[in-house]
């Protein structure tokens, strides 16, 4: 009795340390699986976002050619003191190319929305009771960013300035194809329209994710040294050490703000990098960097319509040499100092940029 007792036992234990080796077996099995469809998917996901940069580059030729050949919408614009107080989003301008919806329609001839009475164009971006704003738009948004539920509807695509970091709200001249408050053309890019980056992505809030956090009240030295802003980093990558002061809601958290830290990137910092503000709010100098949520790498369509991906590891340059300023490039072509990261971001720098 007791010999065929613990016979069974043997065979119990036997079978259990066959199970766990099965299950051990398949789970091994399974990894390469799993990654190999996790990879999939952020391929698809990356594949649907550089369509959404198509389709923004197509609605920025067309909106040229609806402008009788005169101009590109401006980064920030619209309607002065009244309206929106000129704070537009550029892609608020082009919306009407990207959807055809009734809340798309509200922005261009809103006169009463829900009862209330606003302005063609719609009111300033921080309006909290005008419903276009606080919509989600699948052509803003890419399908790898988290959500940021800041209450407005996100963005996750910008116009690009250039390698400029100073007076970014008050250019006479754009030291990129785009700018707040001026408008350019074709004409206007001597480098290349293939080599001349239109537009990119941003990232948006995510606890302290670097990309897409901003931090603020750096100070004004920033403007001279890039490289100031990559110290706010912190042990783990990516990401900001403990005690920075990070702006509330991050880049791309209004679709409908043009201003620089919800709306813009410059070419000086690489994809991924932090981004900091000389300021505490939405409208100020600093870097402000393209960003994702994708490994390694940012989406940008450059002018010809093009979209390509651009690795983190991208040249650079020199991260300590100061930003070119006003008065330094409207006379003559100025290379950027920021290597080919820098040059694609100028329009008119002469320099050579070879893929």
């Amino acid at each position: 009795m007791d010999f065929s007792r613990s016979r069974m036992q043997r065979r119990a234990g036997y079978s259990l340390r066959v199970l766990f080796a099965a299950i051990f077996l398949i789970g091994v099995l399974l990894l390469p699986l799993i990654s190999a469809i996790s990879q999939a998917r952020e391929k698809a996901r990356q594949i649907e976002c550089q369509n959404n940069l198509k389709q923004l580059l197509l609605a920025v030729h067309n909106y040229y050619d609806s402008n009788f050949k005169r101009s590109f919408p401006s980064a920030m614009g619209g309607t002065g003191v009244g309206g929106n107080e000129n704070r537009l989003n550029g892609i608020v301008s082009m919306s009407s190319m990207m959807e055809a919806s009734s809340s798309v329609f509200e922005i261009f001839d809103p006169t009463f929305v829900h009862g209330n009475r606003y302005p063609d164009m719609g009111p300033v971006p921080w309006d909290k009771d005008f419903p276009p704003w606080h919509r989600r738009y699948s052509f803003a948004i890419c399908p790898s960013a988290p959500d940021p539920q800041t209450g407005f509807g996100p963005v996750n695509y910008a116009f690009c300035i250039g390698d400029i970091a100073s007076e970014i709200h008050s250019l006479k001249t754009a030291r990129g194809m785009f700018a707040p408050g001026l408008y350019t053309k074709f004409d206007d890019c001597t480098d290349g329209m293939a080599h001349t980056i239109a537009m990119g992505e941003i990232a948006t809030a995510n606890e302290r994710y670097a990309p897409g956090q901003v931090v603020t009240q750096m100070p004004t030295s920033l403007l001279g040294d890039p490289s100031q802003c990559l110290k706010t980093l912190g042990r783990r990558q990516a990401y900001y050490r403990d005690g920075i002061r990070l702006h509330p809601q991050g880049r791309g958290y209004n679709w409908a703000d043009g201003a620089a830290g919800p709306g813009l990137f410059n070419t000086i910092l690489p994809p991924n990098s932090p981004n900091c503000a000389v300021g505490d709010n939405d409208a100020v100098d600093g870097l402000y960097s393209a960003g994702s949520f994708h490994p390694d790498m940012v989406n940008v369509a450059f002018l010809d319509g093009s979209v390509r991906p651009i690795s983190d590891s991208i040249d650079t340059g020199d991260l300590t040499h100061a930003p070119p300023r006003q008065g330094d490039y409207e006379q003559t072509p100025l290379a950027s100092p920021y290597g080919v990261w820098g040059a694609m971001g100028s329009r008119a720098g002469g320099e050579e940029v070879k893929f």
